[in-house]
């Protein structure tokens, strides 16, 4: 693929962008496209280090930029939105929101419950139903529903909400850019929310599923006059609650909603063992601890057993020196922090 002819097409649409109008204070970042072997950056070909890793914001010379690995080809006005996500990280960046989870120990941590989950399934019907149209009543209900799940669910809640808050709101970004780009591309999108955000097989793994339900927080939230742009630098709605009650409906019996939500866990977690069983018996060791861990692609991991997946890439250290595999990955913990083995997983 030609990187230098798809940046200049891509930087040319980010140049039509009002995106001060989209979240106040955002401005177009420099950016980089990337595959395997060059990279193209700020209209000029650059050595490709290990700096150029997954899809983010980074600090490159010294300076914010967005990057971007060119795997598929993407209609540009889509690829064009996801740079401005991008973007939106190191605009997070630079104004030092402090609302990141930590997302190892979320592997962990993170506890998947049906209660938790049909209680959002039931949010994230809401959230479709405020997107067509601000009803009060279905506000004021998803509010009461976040109520219930941050009192008796505290970690996992926080844990949404610091997703919603990073992810949801540069998914929002890229939505609205969509929008200024292509606006049957950007009304695809919204059918694609719609159809998958009230399907209970979406909840897995959750992280995924808080980049659709934190723009549409945002949207309900702008739908009802509430400025969404206070939220910067903190969890997403825990202020806004302390005026609903919580929830207090029998979710097991809702339509059945707690069934769907129930084996739709138990396939995530068969899924789960079986890439783990898979990993095993093929036995390609890749690393031999221990190791420290030091990353993983957080947007799709999973824990069970003690053993992390992670696709595209496996960070660790070697004693002060991070070190980078790429491929996908089984790994086997001696601990929360440390690396036993890794397993290369097709």
């Amino acid at each position: 693929m030609d990187l230098e002819s798809l940046y200049l097409r891509v930087h040319e649409a980010v140049s039509t962008l009002d995106l001060n109008g989209i979240w106040p204070g955002f401005a177009p970042l420099k950016f980089a496209l990337y595959d395997n072997e060059r990279c193209f950056f700020d209209g000029r070909f650059v050595e490709k280090t290990d700096e150029f890793c997954a899809n983010t914001s980074i600090v490159y010379r010294g300076e914010q930029i967005a990057i971007w690995m060119v795997q598929e080809e993407l209609e540009i006005p889509v690829l064009a939105s996801k740079l401005v996500h991008e973007m939106f990280h190191g605009f997070q960046a630079r104004n030092c929101w402090n609302c990141n989870a930590n997302e190892l120990e979320a592997l962990y941590k993170y506890a998947y419950t049906e209660e938790n989950l049909s209680l959002k399934l039931r949010e994230n019907a809401l959230l479709i139903a405020l997107l067509e149209r601000f009803d009060e009543a279905a506000y004021r209900e998803l509010l009461s529903i976040r109520k219930r799940r941050s009192i008796k669910f505290p970690y996992e809640f926080g844990y949404e909400c610091a997703a919603e808050e990073i992810e949801g709101s540069a998914n929002y970004v890229e939505w609205q850019a969509l929008k200024q780009l292509d606006a049957d591309r950007a009304a695809a999108l919204e059918a694609h929310m719609r159809s998958v955000m009230t399907r209970s097989e979406h909840l897995f793994p959750i992280r995924i599923c808080c980049y659709y339900t934190g723009a549409l927080m945002i949207n309900a939230l702008r739908r009802s006059g509430e400025d969404p742009f206070r939220a910067a630098k903190r969890p997403m709605l825990p202020p806004l609650l302390d005026a609903v009650p919580p929830y207090d409906g029998d979710i097991s019996t809702n339509d059945g909603i707690f069934d769907e939500v129930s084996a739709a866990l138990a396939a995530f977690n068969a899924e789960t063992d079986a890439i783990i069983d898979a990993a095993l018996e093929k036995n390609d060791v890749a690393l031999t601890g221990p190791f420290e861990l030091a990353g993983v692609n957080v947007y799709n991991a999973r824990c069970r057993r003690g053993f992390i997946t992670s696709t595209y890439f496996l960070m660790y250290m070697d004693g002060n020196e991070t070190k980078l595999l790429y491929g996908n990955f089984v790994i086997k913990m001696r601990d929360e922090k440390t690396i036993a083995a890794a397993y290369r997983w097709e």
